[in-house]
Formats: C-alpha cells, structure tokens, sequence
C-alpha cells in the first residue's frame, strides 16, 4: 500500500491460496511485475472479499499493472486470473493461464507488445471493461504469440480493439468482439461457434459499430448454424489484407459495406464484394472516399 512505483520479481516461486489473491495491489502509481525462470500462482477456493472490494483474481490491483520480464509464469484460478482495476500491459514474458473467469482483464486498457500468452478453459482470454463507464475499456495488440481458448470471447474490448501485429490462434464463442474493431497487421486464425469478428454497439462513445481491416493476415473457420464470420451492427470497411472465410454466412451487417482493396476469400472463391448473406443480397461495394485504410470514425478511434 504505498504511491511509489513498485516491482516485484517473481523467480522460482510456487504459491497458492484458498480465498485471497496471491498477489494484492491497494495502492500504488504503478506495479511492475517481471518473471524470471518458472514461477506458478494459484488460487483453488471460492474469493473473499476485502470490505467493498470484490476481490477475484490471482494476481489483482487496483492501479496500473505492468507484466514483464524473461520468465514463465503460470496462472491458475477458480476465478479471474490477472486483474487491474486501471490500465494493464503485458511487455514481455510466458504465461500460461487456466481459469475459470477471464483470464487478463482491466477497467481502462489492455496494451499487449511482446510476449507468448497461453489460455485455456476461461470464460474471456483478454477482457477490457467498465461496468460504471462505456466509454472506457480497450485493447491495443502490437505484437506477441497467443493460444486463446475461451468459452466465451477470445478477444473483448467495450470500445475498440486495435490490432497491429502478433500471431494469434483463437478459438471461442466470439472470437474478436468490440464497437470499433481494426485490424492493421498480424496473422490471426479463428475458429468461432458464434461469431468470428463482432463489431457490436457495446459503448455510446461510437455512434456506428464498425469493422475496419487495413492489413494482416486474418482466417476465420466457422461452426454449424447461427454463425457469422464478421458480424457489423453498423459498417464494414477492407482497405487491405487478407480476409478469408469458412462458413454458412460470410458477412452479416446493418450498416454500409465497402470494399477499397485487400483480398477476400469466401468459402474457397476470391470476391472483391462484400456480401451481406444474412440479408440475401449484396449492399457492399467499391469504397468512394474511404481509402487509404481510414473509416469513417478512425482519425484517432483509439480509446486511450
């Protein structure tokens, strides 16, 4: 409990818990944790709370939490797994995660640039939300390996999702669900039984839920029945990349869909349309004015 800069290294520790985290942030400016070698956290019974503060993760703070470091760490949780209450960065190192809650999650913003993150089992893999606050809650993934296997999102950002590079395998419910999701770089394979990509109307800070895809490499394999691709409650934009499809219905959307460049594969057959198949026709089309990978809300559509 203190406002310094904190750093806790974490080498060769085996810890676990039964009610309380093994790892608690009252107050700070900022923690820093970095792993060196193998170190394993776990937390096996059902959280108490500490007065108000609903206590829920392994590893929980209240401030901005950093994770860094050369090490492996391995996460394990009847619950959520890594929690900050503000702002939390993953700058390097191994983690290894199974829980039954989400397993990264803060209130403001993820920021992911370096390192291997390895989940399974838990209910969302990244996870940025405010209950008390829509116009908060994003993910910004840079680079980095990830193996998520959620039951629910793989991916969650209430206000945008930004991707920018990274290697990603992702298999959920949702795979990629925010209100403004773009993808800029990386190679990114999805196995989806719901929805591949969902740009939803999850925070009134965005008037139109919107896909946008500038470049990367993105696969999404869909399961039987309601499923969708890229799901849009608003547009879609393809500047450039990528995208192919596998599934019943390729592309559902409400609003506009433009096609500006890129590749699109659907089901097997190269397309430089984007067809809206729930709807049994086609509102997509070449893009007037949308080029140059820029949407109509992204001059600066990050949420932090």
């Amino acid at each position: 409990d203190t406002e310094d800069e904190v750093e806790i290294v974490l080498s060769g520790v085996s810890m676990e818990n039964q009610t309380a985290p093994c790892i608690y942030v009252k107050n700070a400016d900022k923690v820093t944790i970095s792993t060196e070698n193998e170190s394993t956290l776990s937390v096996t019974g059902s959280f108490e709370a500490d007065g108000d503060t609903n206590l829920d993760a392994v590893i929980f703070s209240k401030d901005d939490l950093i994770m860094d470091g050369s090490g492996i760490l391995n996460v394990n949780s009847s619950d959520n797994a890594i929690t900050s209450k503000d702002d939390l960065e993953i700058k390097n190192g191994t983690y290894n995660i199974q829980c039954t809650g989400n397993a990264m999650e803060a209130h403001d913003e993820i920021e992911i640039s370096e390192g291997t993150i390895n989940i399974t089992g838990c209910n969302d893999g990244l996870h940025a939300e405010d209950s008390d606050d829509d116009s908060i809650g994003s993910v910004l993934i840079t680079g980095g390996t990830f193996n998520i296997n959620a039951t629910d999102d793989a991916i969650h950002g209430t206000t945008t999702v930004q991707i920018d590079g990274g290697d990603m395998t992702l298999v959920g419910g949702e795979c990629i669900e925010g209100t403004y999701i773009t993808i800029n770089d990386g190679s990114i394979d999805i196995s989806a039984s719901d929805d591949g990509i969902n740009a939803a109307a999850k925070s009134s800070k965005y008037s139109t839920p919107t896909f946008e895809m500038n470049g990367g490499d993105v696969t999404i394999n869909m399961g039987a029945g309601d499923t969708d691709g890229v799901d849009s409650n608003g547009d879609i934009y393809i500047n450039g990349g990528n995208l192919s499809i596998t599934g019943q219905s390729t592309f559902d959307y409400d609003g506009n869909a433009v096609y500006n460049g890129g590749t699109i594969i659907e089901n097997g057959t190269t397309t430089n349309t984007i067809t809206n198949q729930m709807m049994g026709g086609s509102n997509g089309g070449f893009g007037k004015g949308f080029g140059g990978g820029m949407g109509p809300e992204n001059n600066n559509h990050r949420g932090f």
